[in-house]
């Protein structure tokens, strides 16, 4: 089956002084791609009023969701699954505590024909320090020994090989760190856009330092990586960019079957 993973950091939930336009234009945006599974990072105060917002995104998306507190700041996490696309929710195996700073949104699910289980996850990295995040890749790294997985979120450090970015001063020097990507890589997480040589920034058009922040990684074999884009259009709805990757599960059990054989 194919699977389309979406990622988006919303920019303070979506809400504006309690409006929550921003909000749905986001969601209509990400609707546009037709998304399996959509990864959402500060998801802020989404648990309020009776997880109203959080309700709310899911009613936008027409997807079943599932949201992951945080720690810190309020910016919690969501991941959201169309299980009208043929995935089953079989576990939910939320991160929390140490060393996660905001923790991940983790479920696992069952895809029709894609006997395996997949593991799928909405990850936010710590914004401040390149210890927590270091720390926090070494530990999401124990996932890659349990079944399949896709990964995305805001990693808040620079990938492992993307082109080294221009000198900046200041708090922004901390996200000069690629030790977080290559722990990742080193438990055998494959950079999606890296491996489709998308290298666009998904932060960077507000501020000071441009570099692909946001990011999908996958165990799954390379060849059921079928497509990246990183959307550029709607650089006035968050200080992140969404980006969209796409899959196809055949060719994992091809792979398989093909190993099997050889």
């Amino acid at each position: 089956m194919k699977l389309t993973f979406a990622i988006w950091n919303t920019l303070d939930g979506g809400s504006d002084t309690g409006s929550d336009a921003r909000l749905r234009r986001q969601m209509a945006l990400l609707a546009t791609f037709a998304p399996t599974v959509v990864g959402l990072q500060e998801c802020k105060h989404w648990d309020r009023d009776y997880f109203r917002t959080f309700h709310l995104a899911e009613q936008l998306l027409g997807m079943r969701g599932f949201l992951r507190p945080s720690a810190h700041h309020g910016c919690h996490l969501a991941i959201f699954i169309r299980e009208d696309a043929g995935l089953t929710v079989i576990e939910q195996r939320h991160e929390y505590g140490h060393p996660y700073w905001h923790g991940a949104a983790r479920i696992v699910v069952q895809a029709d024909g894609h006997p395996p289980p997949v593991q799928l996850a909405s990850i936010h990295l710590a914004p401040s320090s390149p210890v927590i995040r270091l720390a926090e890749a070494e530990a999401l790294g124990l996932i890659a020994k349990e079944h399949p997985a896709i990964i995305g979120g805001d990693f808040n450090a620079l990938p492992a090989r993307d082109p080294e970015p221009r000198r900046v001063e200041g708090r922004s020097r901390r996200k000069l760190d690629r030790r977080p990507a290559q722990a990742l890589e080193e438990a055998g997480f494959i950079d999606v856009g890296a491996h489709t040589k998308d290298t666009t920034p998904t932060v960077g058009h507000d501020s000071e330092l441009p570099y692909r922040c946001d990011r999908i990684y996958t165990t799954l074999p390379a060849g059921a990586i079928t497509g990246h884009q990183i959307i550029t259009s709607a650089d006035n709805e968050s200080d992140h960019r969404p980006v969209i990757a796409e899959f196809d599960l055949a060719n994992t059990t091809r792979d398989t079957q093909t190993t099997s054989q050889s």
